[in-house]
């Protein structure tokens, strides 16, 4: 079927209420309607001001939050995602060339031009992505337009070009006039970026008569986000397209043996609603806080290696060690018992020099897995020394506690379900109540007494440390206002906090956290320039909506 113009779909989105397509995807609620119809009309009067009233074709992408599994994803940890109501959406047109107009409602982003030709070159669509993208031609790249926020966001537009030429072994790819609107706070850790490359890479598909099926296209994400210089799991990517409305989606993900045959969607509870709150800070992968991501994401990496060895140091055969490769594996029932999982514990070193690590583990394949995390970053800002003990703990913890969310919710323990959110962040935590530096015990004599005590792994927090000043003091403001829990979502550093609770305290507690964005110690404390205002304030706790997964909308009811 032809492709609708842009004023037929100016026509068609007047009422969204009336089309069944649109409550498919965002349900029935008339202010949730109202709230996609702002967007799709703002990016498509954009595209006619910038191309003309042409025939186009809309992709849409949600954002993702994470309830509990947060950092375990890269690792094959459980996760509880949904999507987020707030999206991007692209308006497309073929360019009938190879060349793509990349433009943008966000005036902070510039328009960009490029030509599949010129990016294409020197790649080898039959080669591995991970050695085509480190190509120092090619890697130099996304590289200079990752140096000013302008022209980085094309990285994930232009990637996905690129990854789709790759995945169907395309010498050459036809280019699109693509207008990209959306109400994602970008950097919030909402996975802003991660619905742009999605919704990229089915534009692309799609308008040069290809597809994938969803597995292919988490892989293709992913692939994308490291094209684009973040070191990323597959969670987001797999929340984006796998999502459904009004519903949590329970899995564990590994790259080795990627599946989704685990995957199941669970009802959220009518009695309870999720807040989502952007604390306005944003999360750049980038200087500082990217060294710190990806020192945390390698330290996981070695952590699991190093236990490995412990293992079979203990007696375990190479083989039965070598099962336990990922963090679902990884549990008290698997290890002897939870006594024998701490007492393994405590054999993983609190922090280890590198050069150490290597000399005492020999970790398979570490130059190239160190070189994977830290190639890209000047030798003199990578880590000489990693934790161990923290990440390996609150991974395991992480990943029990996101294994059994699922039946604490079915089964209505909503006060539980709040605590593992709860201790969940305690994990993440780098500030207390009182603003004083935060680091959970992992010591040996702690470990030993949870030992003695077999204490359930799922309450204890371990030690990642990805939240900020900012996040811990919104967590503590929900928490006092009477929330069943809280917790960071995303990979932390900046971004947004999720709050669990019940449906009749909502509107206290969502004011109680506007109350907090305004004042002046939470402005000093998230480095803002000026105090929130009440109205911006409020409309950064909102209620979390699950819609459906990314899809391209259509006039067909």
């Amino acid at each position: 079927m032809k492709p609708a113009t842009v004023t037929q779909w100016l026509q068609f989105w007047e009422h969204p209420q009336q089309h069944a397509s649109l409550c498919a995807i965002y349900g029935v609620g008339a202010a949730l309607l109202q709230e996609r119809a702002a967007l799709a009309m703002r990016t498509l009067q954009a595209f006619a001001e910038r191309f003309g009233d042409c025939p186009v074709r809309l992709f849409r992408a949600p954002g993702r939050i994470n309830l509990r599994g947060m950092h375990v994803d890269i690792h094959g940890g459980y996760l509880n995602l949904m999507t987020h109501q707030r999206e991007v959406l692209l308006a497309v047109t073929p360019t009938g060339t190879t060349e793509t107009i990349l433009a943008n409602t966000n005036p902070d982003f510039s328009e960009i031009t490029f030509n599949f030709s010129d990016e294409y070159r020197g790649m080898d669509t039959k080669g591995d992505w991970w050695n085509i993208i480190a190509d120092p031609e090619i890697a130099i790249r996304p590289r200079q337009r990752r140096t000013s926020a302008k022209t980085a966001w094309s990285n994930y537009c232009i990637g996905a070009a690129l990854r789709v030429a790759h995945g169907h072994r395309r010498q050459s790819l036809g280019g699109l006039k693509i207008m990209v609107g959306s109400d994602l706070p970008h950097g919030a850790a909402i996975s802003s970026s991660a619905a742009l490359i999605i919704a990229s890479l089915m534009a692309y598909e799609r308008c040069n008569a290809l597809d994938s099926s969803t597995d292919l296209r988490i892989k293709a994400a992913q692939d994308i986000e490291w094209y684009a210089g973040s070191r990323v799991g597959m969670s987001d990517q797999t929340a984006v397209l796998m999502g459904r409305s009004g519903h949590l989606l329970h899995l564990a993900v590994f790259a080795k043996d990627f599946s989704l045959e685990n995957a199941r969607h669970i009802s959220f509870p009518d009695a309870l609603d999720l807040l989502v709150v952007n604390s306005y800070t944003r999360r750049a992968l980038s200087g500082a806080q990217r060294l710190e991501y990806v020192r945390n994401r390698f330290a996981y990496s070695m952590a699991l290696t190093v236990m490995q060895e412990e293992l079979k140091y203990l007696g375990w055969t190479k083989q039965k060690a070598a099962a336990m490769d990922r963090l679902s594996r990884i549990t008290a029932d698997s290890i002897g018992g939870m006594g024998a999982l701490y007492r393994l514990l405590k054999r993983i070193p609190e922090s280890i020099d590198i050069n150490l690590l290597r000399q005492r583990y020999n970790p398979p394949g570490f130059a190239e897995e160190y070189n994977r995390y830290f190639g890209d970053i000047e030798e003199r800002l990578r880590p000489r020394r990693i934790p161990l003990r923290g990440p390996l703990l609150f991974g395991i913890a992480e990943s029990e506690r996101a294994r059994i969310f699922p039946d604490v919710l079915e089964n209505r323990n909503f006060d539980l379900a709040g605590k593992l959110m709860s201790i969940g962040h305690d994990g993440d935590r780098v500030r207390d109540r009182h603003g004083n530096p935060f680091s959970p015990d992992i010591s040996d004599s702690t470990i030993e007494n949870l030992a003695a005590k077999e204490s359930p792994v799922a309450l204890q927090p371990g030690a990642y440390s990805a939240s900020s000043p900012a996040l811990d003091m919104l967590v503590d403001a929900a928490q006092d206002a009477g929330a069943l829990g809280a917790c960071l979502t995303g990979a932390g550093i900046a971004g947004a906090v999720l709050v669990l609770c019940r449906k009749e305290n909502t509107d206290y507690i969502r004011q109680a956290l506007a109350t907090t964005l305004q004042q002046e110690s939470y402005s000093r404390c998230a480095g803002l320039a000026n105090r929130l205002d009440a109205t911006d304030a409020l409309s950064a706790v909102a209620v979390n909506h699950p819609t459906a997964g990314a899809c391209e909308i259509t006039l067909d009811d």
